[in-house]
Parts: C-alpha cells; structure tokens; sequence
C-alpha cells in the first residue's frame, strides 16, 4: 500500500507529501492538507490488513480521521466500501456538524479522482499496456531544500537522470519545475543513526548539505560505509574534515568513494592551487579569498557558521610555523576579476585548506579571507567582534535575528556577483612568482558553491572516479573538463600574473 498519488492526484486538498516511514505492511507521511482555505500539517499513516481490507488516516492538530475500507467483486467490477470514523473535542462538534456538507463534497472529489485512476488502470491493463519506467539512479541529498542544497539538487536535476530523495528533519515546501516527477522528500534527523540507515537504502550517491559542519556529527560517512554507498559532502570546517580523514581507513576497507569538502573551500581552492602548481611548481604560500553577493540571503546555517566566527581565535600554518589570528580581523583590499573589482576582505573562519594546503601542496603559508561586496556589513560584523570582546561574550547566537535582518535589507542594494581567487606565490627556475586564478560570476554567483558536488556526483553515477577512499582534492577533475563544466553553467575562470585579469573560458551567447 502507498499514498504517493495523493498529492499528484488531488492537488487541489494536499501538498507538501514528506515520507517518513515507507514498508509493505505500513506507511507514513508527512503533508500539507488544505480543507477551503485551512491550511493543517498533517499526518498520513496506513496499511493493508488482508488482500481485500485497508486502513488508513489522517491526523491533524484539530481531528483524527480513520477510513476502513473494503475491496469487493471481480478486477472491472470491484464494489468499494468505505467506513470513516472522525474524532475531535467535543467543543468543536457544533462546527464539525455545520461542516459536514463540505467533509461530504471533498470526499466525494477524492472518490472520483480514485476511481478514474482506478478504472483508467484497468482499462490500460485490458489491452496489453506496460508502463516503461527506467530504473533512475537514486541519489540522496541531506539538506537538499536548504539554500545551497536547493542550488545543488538543481544542477542535478538539470545535468543528471537521478531520482533525487531529499531528506532534512523538517523538508520545506520547495518545488523544482518541472522536474518535480523526480524529487522525493525524507524526513530524517542526521543524528538519528537508524534514519540515516533507512533514507540512504538503495542509494548510489548521498550528498550532505547540511551546515553549518561545526561539531556535526559524522553519521552519514558512516552509514555510508556500512551500506557501501558513495559520498560527497560540501563541508568547510576543518574540524570536520580532519574527523573525516581520521576515518579514511574505514572509508578504504568498505570500498567507497568519498568527496570530502567537495565545495568552494576546500574543493574548487585545491583546484585552483594544483592549476597554478603547473607553472609555480613549488609553492611557498597560498592566500584563498572569496567575496559573495548579497543579493540572495544564505540560509539559517551559513548565518550560524558567521556569527560563531566573529571574534574566535585560531591557528593558521604561517611560514612553517603557526600564528594566531582573530575572526573579522586583518582587513585587506583585494582586487577580482571584473565585473567584480575591488573586495575588502577579512580573516573569518577555520577552515579545511589549513589542514589540507600543506598536505597537498607542501605550503608553509595559508590564509583564508572573505568579505561581502557591501563593506558596511563587513564594517558590521567587525564591530560585533568588537563588541563579543568588550562584553567577554563567547556565543553571537542571539544576535540571529538581527543579523539577518540586516543581511536581508543589504540585499536590496546587493548584486548576484560572486567569485573565489587563489593567489599563489612559490619558486620556478627563473625564481619566485605570483600567480591569480579566479572562479566567477557576473550574476548568479551563489550557483558557484553547488558545481563541485554535483559534477562529482555526476561522475559518481557514470563510473568515471576509481578512486576508493577519501578523494584526494585537487587531482580529481582536470583543467579542461573544469573549464567545460563552468562553461556550461555560464561561470567564468580568470588568471593573472602581470597585473591584467585573462580570461580562460568564454560564457557561450544565448541564442537569438
């Protein structure tokens, strides 16, 4: 028994339908029921009880409603009985009894759209019809209706064949026109273990989305393994990452691929460093900046992941040694290619590239900046700094609200544009050379953070990555198939060592 066809089939009283427990013998779902205008989140539960009887019903905060019901007669004349039970508080019988022609007209719509589908089945079945319907590579992405996520699930859907399960404790009501026959959603708490076991079942890929990674617990790399699933996650924090290679044996002995900080940091930032190691062969240092637009406002995690950087201290690798830095400190000029220009930019967050810059690349220097377009929340989050040292505050939680209040007024006065730039500085045969390589955006620049995880997973589900194991960052996608994949999604790829910006790529004119 299944309840998929509800929201597909009567739109007009549900949406919204978020599973929670799927089995042959029981469902259970989550959904958005709609009665004129009342709009309740409700839950939708049943299963069969022989070949012939069923129940199910719906809970609501106002009523339970349980429907009994009763297949009788032969496939073409079956007789169909249904015995619906409500319960509410007694105070609200009076209004129940003044709404029962209205109960009457929506199941009576319900009935017929049901036995349309029904007799339209059989009728198709009667003269030989199969359905063909491909087996779709089955693809879970955790957090996929947040504001990365969303961008990600996207790109799948535009550049993949995937079924995409989109799984989150509370999934929202997002829509992906007009892929939406290939999107499901899962309710399921990544700290739940036993959830995380039962969503990712039967997938090819999972993706995590989920931030902010702070002290997130590793639960899906885990249950990857012990289901043998490949998996990709688009995390920054350096904590989390280095958790994750701390279980990169684990990882090798189940046989799975792992994308592990597969985003803009520390993923397109190792990229970019290996691009220049072509023609810095030993590199001394390495300064990854980037600068966001504000036009669209980022989610409740990427704020959280701001605000619990102001003013924290933490340790970068600084001429093979370690220096001490501040969030929100260090505030610099930087110049990206244009559109975008000048950036003020700041030390933030403890990100993945220390960890991982001097593993790869042998760097003795790293550091990590970003800034927004707006200087004045750059001057804004600065002063929280300030204002977390003078009152010897360890958490800048409360300030939510106001932060993002203030973000969404920038917004109004913010761009699209968006871009990260490596800056590399190291030894050649004719001596010590800089060099710029810069991934951006004239508009759209929030897409940037979504190609990595998507292209990875699209190579996933081809079979073009070998590698078993956590995936070594900057060796997985060469130059050219990196170019192509900007291309595609109307990205751009700068270099400069001279002085002038070049561009690497061309963004393709849309047709007439």
């Amino acid at each position: 028994m299944d309840l998929d066809h509800v929201c597909t089939l009567h739109k007009r009283w549900f949406r919204n339908l978020r599973i929670v427990a799927q089995k042959p013998d029981y469902v259970e779902y989550h959904l958005t029921s709609l009665f004129y205008g009342l709009k309740q989140e409700t839950t939708a539960r049943g299963g069969p009880i022989d070949e012939n009887r069923y129940w199910y019903e719906f809970v609501t905060p106002l009523a339970k409603m349980r429907v009994d019901g009763l297949m009788e007669g032969q496939d073409g004349d079956l007789t169909q009985t249904e015995t619906i039970t409500f319960k509410f508080h007694w105070f609200l019988a009076p209004l129940f009894w003044v709404l029962r022609p209205l109960f009457k007209k929506q199941k009576e719509d319900i009935l017929r759209d049901d036995s349309a589908l029904l007799e339209r089945v059989y009728e198709l079945d009667g003269i030989g019809f199969k359905r063909f319907e491909p087996a779709l590579p089955r693809v879970v992405v955790y957090g996929g209706d947040g504001f990365f996520g969303h961008l990600v699930v996207e790109d799948l859907l535009k550049y993949s064949s995937a079924e995409i399960i989109i799984a989150s404790r509370h999934p929202k009501a997002t829509t992906f026109h007009p892929f939406e026959t290939r999107v499901h959603k899962v309710e399921s708490d990544i700290n739940d273990y036993a959830s995380v076991l039962s969503t990712i079942e039967g997938a090819e890929v999972v993706v995590s989305c989920i931030g902010p990674y702070q002290g997130q617990s590793l639960n899906l790399l885990r249950a990857c393994t012990e289901r043998h699933i490949a998996y990709v996650d688009v995390a920054d924090d350096r904590d989390f990452v280095v958790r994750c290679h701390q279980f990169s044996s684990v990882v090798q002995e189940a046989g799975i691929t792992a994308f592990v900080g597969c985003s803009v940091v520390p993923g397109m930032s190792s990229l970019l460093t290996k691009y220049c190691q072509e023609e810095i062969p030993l590199i001394e240092r390495t300064r990854i900046f980037i600068s966001p637009g504000t036009q669209h406002p980022r989610g409740r995690g990427s704020f959280l992941c701001l605000l619990s950087t102001v003013g924290n201290e933490f340790l970068i690798p600084s001429g093979g040694g370690r220096q001490t830095v501040r969030g929100w400190t260090g505030r610099e000029r930087v110049c990206f290619p244009p559109p975008m220009g000048n950036r003020w930019v700041y030390f933030v967050v403890d990100i993945a590239d220390y960890f991982l810059q001097p593993i790869y690349f042998g760097v003795k220097t790293v550091e990590f900046k970003i800034g927004s377009e707006l200087d004045i929340l750059n001057r804004t989050l600065s002063a929280v700094r300030q204002f977390k040292r003078v009152l010897n505050s360890k958490n800048a939680d409360w300030l939510l609200p106001m932060s993002k209040a203030l973000i969404y007024a920038a917004s109004l006065f913010g761009t699209s544009q968006g871009g990260v730039m490596v800056e590399v500085s190291g030894q050649t045969h004719a001596g010590v050379r800089k060099m710029w390589l810069s991934v951006f955006a004239g508009e759209n620049g929030e897409v940037i953070p979504a190609l990595l995880p998507s292209v990875a997973t699209q190579m996933l589900l081809r079979g073009e990555v070998t590698c078993r194991g956590i995936v070594p960052l900057p060796d997985w996608l060469p130059r050219e198939r990196f170019l192509e994949e900007l291309t595609k999604r109307r990205l751009r790829m700068g270099a400069k060592s001279d002085g002038t910006w070049l561009a690497l790529n061309c963004v393709p004119t849309p047709p007439a």
